[in-house]
């Protein structure tokens, strides 16, 4: 079988494909580019270019920065000047590396592709597919992939599924891998500094100031524009005062950041929109459910509204819920589906 390795110049991109080569499959790495290069050769065109000759592959660069511009960072702009907070490798994965990338690959006469993500694709006895968790939680990706459509799952792998991060270093090392020393990425691709409020100035998003307040009312400050704050957000917000305080809502209407203390986060509802189902859902059931990528996943109920919105409920409470971000839903390690948060209730 022909497949094309996603080379991101990376050492988890790098293992994937040697390990797609070992277990004998025609190999082809295929280097994305998202951002506008003006015919320079990036680092990690080079690290890709470096990993590729080592392992004995061709490959191919495709520059999708045209596409990846109006779709992911469009889309974080428009998320934060209207009051949400966007997770752009939730929307990249869906639109672009398994959507627009996925698609040159396969017509590249590849019969599927293959990618260093930390996450696996499961087949049940009926021959359906399903996208689960990797086998390490502290690595685990699945929940930034689950807006993948399912139909895709079938020509889709993730070779180090089934891998610790630690093990992923181990073969790099034994297999001499260029970048096997390479530090993981820590930032947004296309916010390289991680500094994402310079970046919405410079594209022309702007918010004006106004005032702090607490969730009586109360004025204690003032902020520098809404775009710069998310909910949850407890550094950075120019204030003192006497107990600590969290963003517990940005009020556009008003132009007010809204605080709170931590336990005023706690929600015990959402709504969601725009599900993405890996199965067909019952009216309502149970599952778990995660809200932000880092958590455990916490008990949930969650009941169709409409047909593009949910009600879910958490009988604990989940903390900071924000929208804009993404409600993944599991039952164990299968991912059952995802919706994005529109608001807590």
């Amino acid at each position: 079988m022909k497949v094309g390795i996603a080379l991101s110049g990376g050492v988890d991109s790098a293992v994937a494909a040697a390990l797609m080569i070992e277990s004998g499959y025609s190999v082809t790495g295929y280097h994305m580019i998202v951002l506008p290069t003006d015919g320079a050769i990036t680092q990690a065109v080079e690290d890709a270019t470096k990993v590729a000759e080592h392992l004995g592959i061709e490959l191919k660069i495709l520059d999708l920065s045209h596409q990846f511009r109006e779709t992911v960072i469009e889309y974080f702009k428009v998320s934060y000047a209207t009051g949400l907070t966007p997770n752009p490798c939730v929307l990249c994965n869906d639109i672009i590396k398994f959507g627009i990338f996925a698609e040159q690959i396969l017509a590249d006469n590849n019969e599927a592709i293959a990618t260093g993500h930390y996450a696996r694709i499961i087949r049940d006895d009926d021959g359906r597919f399903f996208l689960a968790r990797a086998s390490f939680d502290r690595k685990d990706q699945a929940y930034f992939l689950s807006r993948v459509k399912k139909e895709k799952l079938s020509f889709i792998r993730f070779p180090n599924g089934e891998l610790s991060k630690e093990e992923v270093r181990h073969r790099a090392r034994s297999l001499a891998i260029p970048v096997h020393s390479k530090k993981d990425s820590q930032e947004i691709c296309f916010i390289p500094d991680n500094d994402y409020r310079n970046f919405l100035h410079g594209e022309g998003i702007e918010s004006s100031t106004g005032d702090i307040v607490k969730g009586n009312g109360e004025v204690i400050g003032r902020h520098n524009g809404l775009t710069d704050y998310t909910i949850g957000q407890r550094r950075g917000l120019g204030i003192n005062f006497r107990e600590k305080l969290y963003v517990k809502d940005l009020d556009f209407t008003g132009n007010r950041l809204v605080l709170g203390r931590r336990e005023e986060l706690v929600s015990f509802g959402l709504e969601a929109v725009d599900p993405n189902w890996y199965i067909e859902p019952e009216r309502e059931f149970d599952c778990l459910c995660k809200i932000r990528s880092s958590m455990n996943a916490v008990k949930a109920h969650v009941k169709l509204l409409e047909a593009d919105r949910v009600a879910i409920s958490f009988s604990d409470g989940a903390w900071g819920v924000t929208p804009g971000q993404l409600a993944v839903l599991y039952n164990d390690e299968v991912v059952l589906g995802s919706a994005f948060i529109e608001r807590s209730c």
